[in-house]
């Protein structure tokens, strides 16, 4: 399950890789940016249609009756979560003259109904244990997607190749996913249901959309401001930092599952409970920064000559903006471990109000780096991922046990490491080599630099811990009976 859960995210974040590259080539900075303001407005009506009918399937009493009234609120919020896409596609088209922006948003109002009966039947085979079949549809839906994509942007279709490719992924998951299922629903509702829906997905709605606002703030605001262009811009640039960022957080996130729940003992306290998951949480997270720190610190440094030969010339302004969102997804890095953490703890109930905390700081942030142009707000973003950090830090410390200041002891030779590895990045950028050759030797002797030298240090690290707490052990007098461990 777990593998197949990954693979599908592995897939899925290949396509769009690809598919960004290929449209970002083809596209201009505009066109793209109208593109992922009009997709920001198409996922905030899915969030709201969706409002956690997948998770009430997943959840509610085995009853066929109660699945087909699911499946009809599913279809009547998509419906009207269309009509209201339809309905602004005709304002902007109408009163703001924006003709492309208006056509594309009709193609995602039509998304918007399919996206929201796909969740009934993603609950549905979560709930029959298909979990591996929900992640092979995706793949396929994806490929599909991917195949549509390629061919409407070789065939001039531009920014509608991404949002028809988008359609046809959604639409061939659906569809197998009713083959598969062999479930069509159908059409009945009671007034008690949607009251009882309405209950359940207050709290998963009110979450999503805090989690919605503090990812899409920044595009609006910028879009607002600064125009298409710069959205299209700071898109790009946000989009290599989260490819690297999302590779990352899924199998981090299982591998965290799994190790903290290995701590999990029967009959344990809370307290018995929290100190063997802190404690373990407190051996991962060196780890996780070990692996972090120097992809998105590389990342940084290489960010100028990766985005001209990726994308192009025209997208050299993304540069500094690839550098700075680097460092602010490095800065989320250990935010990965909270969810788990926390869950496993019984502190879950806290996720919510820091999650709106945290999207209220990145506000504030945004608001006032806006005078400062779109190089502020990237830096606005930084600043605020620094004090995202800092929560996390507590978070994990006062509710899940964790001691960073053996995380900090443990880490702390990562950071020579890191010197090492900017030192060689900068000597070849002295180099005078082509693109290609001077990106791919940044990258294979930083990274080599940066091994080498922290398993050197790890050793020699390892070696004196380990010297040190032998000389600390204390044999009594008589030789059978059991060493005293003085630490």
């Amino acid at each position: 399950m777990a593998f197949m859960a990954m693979a599908s995210r592995i897939c899925a974040q290949l396509a769009q890789v690809l598919v960004f590259i290929l449209a970002a080539r083809m596209l201009s900075a505009a066109e793209f940016g109208v593109y992922t303001l009009i997709l920001a407005i198409a996922i905030l009506l899915t969030r709201v249609a969706e409002a956690g009918s997948r998770e009430f399937i997943m959840s509610c009493r085995e009853d066929i009756s109660l699945f087909n009234q699911i499946a009809t609120m599913a279809l009547a919020s998509g419906a009207a979560a269309m009509a209201i896409g339809l309905a602004v596609s005709g304002v902007l088209d109408r009163f703001f003259e924006m003709r492309l922006a208006a056509e594309i948003l009709v193609i995602f109002s039509v998304w918007v109904v399919f996206a929201t009966f796909s969740a009934v039947y993603a609950g549905i085979l979560v709930r029959q244990s298909r979990s591996e079949m929900h992640s092979i549809l995706l793949m396929v839906g994806e490929g599909v997607g991917l195949a549509i994509t390629l061919a409407g942007l070789l065939a001039g279709w531009g920014i509608f190749a991404l949002a028809v490719g988008k359609l046809f992924m959604q639409i061939t998951y659906l569809c197998s996913a009713m083959l598969i299922t062999r479930w069509v629903p159908r059409l009945r509702l009671h007034w008690a249901i949607v009251k009882e829906l309405a209950a359940f997905s207050r709290y998963i709605l009110a979450t999503r959309m805090v989690a919605y606002f503090h990812t899409y703030a920044v595009t609006f605001a910028i879009g607002i401001f600064f125009g298409t262009a710069s959205v299209g811009y700071y898109r790009v640039a946000d989009r290599l930092g989260s490819s690297f960022a999302d590779m990352m957080d899924e199998p981090s996130r299982l591998i965290a599952w799994v190790s903290l729940r290995r701590s999990i003992r029967e009959n344990q306290t809370l307290q018995e409970l929290k100190r063997g998951v802190g404690r373990e949480a407190t051996v991962l997270l060196p780890f996780l920064l070990a692996l972090a720190a120097p992809i998105f610190i590389g990342l940084a440094l290489v960010s100028e000559t990766l985005v001209v030969l990726l994308l192009g010339d025209q997208w050299h302004p993304a540069a500094p903006l690839t550098a700075l969102l680097a460092l602010m997804y490095m800065l989320y890095s250990p935010g990965v471990l909270t969810e788990p953490l926390l869950s496993l703890t019984g502190q879950v109930r806290r996720l919510p109000l820091v999650s709106l905390c945290n999207m209220v700081v990145a506000v504030i942030f945004l608001l006032g780096a806006v005078p400062f142009g779109i190089m502020g707000v990237a830096i606005g973003q930084v600043m605020a991922a620094a004090i995202t950090a800092g929560v996390t830090i507590w978070l994990q410390s006062h509710y899940g046990g964790v001691s960073w200041k053996r995380v900090g002891a443990s880490s702390i030779i990562i950071v020579p490491s890191l010197i090492a590895m900017v030192a060689c990045i900068i000597w070849v950028s002295q180099l005078s080599l082509s693109p290609a050759l001077d990106l791919g030797l940044k990258i294979l002797t930083g990274a080599l630099v940066y091994v080498c030298v922290l398993v050197v240090l790890y050793i020699s690290f390892f070696k004196v811990s380990n010297t040190f707490t032998w000389k600390k052990v204390k044999v009594p007098p008589n030789p059978t009976s059991e060493v005293e461990e003085s630490y």
